[in-house]
């Protein structure tokens, strides 16, 4: 056999081979089941909506899929304080979808839709705000240097968790480390920052954009590296409006100095001298910042009072804390007891009666009279002006 006639044969039981193998292939293709397809679903207007959405012009639309709604609002603090409580309606669409556009000011704002009366965080935002009882959206209009997010170095703002001896519970607070402290070993100052009444730990750092407001300040070079400690002022769920008695006046303060201090001192490389040492604190906690820093002058250098003042009973106020009024050689180290309210706000009064009391015991308080009313708007600002007072 000549040797092209060999290679053919074997050519040729190489091609029956394979389609033998293909058939088998192709018969246990067949055999096999097909695997599941994914149902398509028909995405509904809500799947599509894009809000808020801002434009050029700092107008905002606000958007809220509620097909079966008989009446929407939304209640934003960009409103005055009258005009929030009654809100701005919102327009239905054929497609269900009620929206309305609103022209804004730069800032960092709160929001919620009332929807048939019932309070409602928008669905579709995923930017929010925790208060006491309830979770906000949040809306970002560009604009303000002092409180966009910039291209700077950033800090680090932690969720951090607590046992208070003093309340029997586990705790929250948030922290604030500015940038580089996880890669050196520095002592740092520390600046105690209380919210108000009917928020929460995690209102500064959120809706009070603290932690950028202090990352501009610091890479501007206005502000000293510090940790910023941010804890919960009230100690429990049970605040209503106008009742003192629910604000539980001087549980936190107890719960600050048995516990809170303790713990940052233990857990943060601060430095725990006097002049490292501030406190301040908006509305209650402009308050419970007086409450803690006057027995305790002590400790605290630098003491700041926003939009606030002894809220409840001046008079009993000053015999309360009569010692620490008096201490004349605590006084003698205080380098900065700052105030600042707007002149809308409706507690002004309670600032001007605090004012004079600590002027009656030999204080020398600085004091700004803002425009606005009681605002986060104004609060934001109040930060960015006192943070650079401090350590310095």
């Amino acid at each position: 056999m000549n040797r092209p006639s060999l290679y053919f044969r074997i050519f040729a039981i190489a091609i029956w081979l394979s389609s033998g193998s293909i058939a088998v292939d192709c018969q246990e293709q067949q055999k096999a089941p097909s695997p599941p397809r994914m149902p398509a679903f028909k995405p509904t207007p809500n799947d599509l909506l894009i809000t808020p959405e801002i434009a050029k012009d700092n107008s905002v639309t606000f958007k809220l899929y509620a097909p079966d709604a008989k009446a929407v609002k939304i209640r934003g603090e960009w409103l005055d304080f009258s005009v929030a409580r009654v809100g701005t309606p919102l327009h239905r669409g054929s497609d269900g979808v009620w929206s309305t556009t609103i022209t804004m000011k730069p800032g960092v704002y709160r929001y919620f839709f009332s929807v048939d009366g019932a309070k409602l965080a928008d669905p579709r935002n995923p930017s929010n705000s925790q208060s006491l009882n309830f979770v906000q959206s949040m809306v970002t209009v560009p604009g303000l240097a002092f409180l966009d997010v910039q291209p700077v170095p950033h800090g680090t703002v932690a969720t951090v968790w607590y046992q208070s001896t003093a309340l029997g519970t586990l705790r929250r607070m948030h922290v604030y480390t500015p940038p580089g402290y996880e890669r050196d070993a520095a002592m740092y100052p520390v600046f105690y920052l209380l919210h108000g009444a009917d928020d929460s730990d995690d209102s500064w750092s959120t809706v009070g954009h603290a932690g950028f407001i202090l990352d501009n300040l610091i890479a501007a070079g206005k502000a000293k590296p510090m940790i910023v400690v941010m804890p919960a002022g009230h100690v429990d769920r049970e605040f209503v409006w106008g009742v003192r008695s629910s604000m539980k006046v001087g549980e936190f303060e107890k719960d600050f100095l048995g516990d809170i201090l303790p713990f940052v001192e233990a857990h943060y490389r601060v430095q725990t001298d006097r002049e490292h040492q501030a406190i301040a604190g908006l509305s209650m906690g402009g308050m419970q910042s007086l409450n803690i820093a006057i027995p305790n002058l002590a400790k605290f250098a630098y003491v700041g009072v926003f939009s606030s003042g002894w809220i409840y009973g001046i008079e009993n106020a000053e015999k309360q804390f009569a010692a620490g009024l008096e201490d004349a050689n605590a006084k003698n180290g205080l380098k900065l007891l700052w105030f600042a309210t707007g002149k809308d706000d409706f507690l002004l009064p309670t600032t001007q009666s605090t004012l004079a009391v600590l002027k009656k015991h030999g204080f020398e308080p600085e004091f700004h009279e803002s425009g606005g009313g009681h605002t986060w708007q104004n609060w934001q600002a109040y930060l960015n002006e006192f943070a650079p007072r401090l350590f310095q």
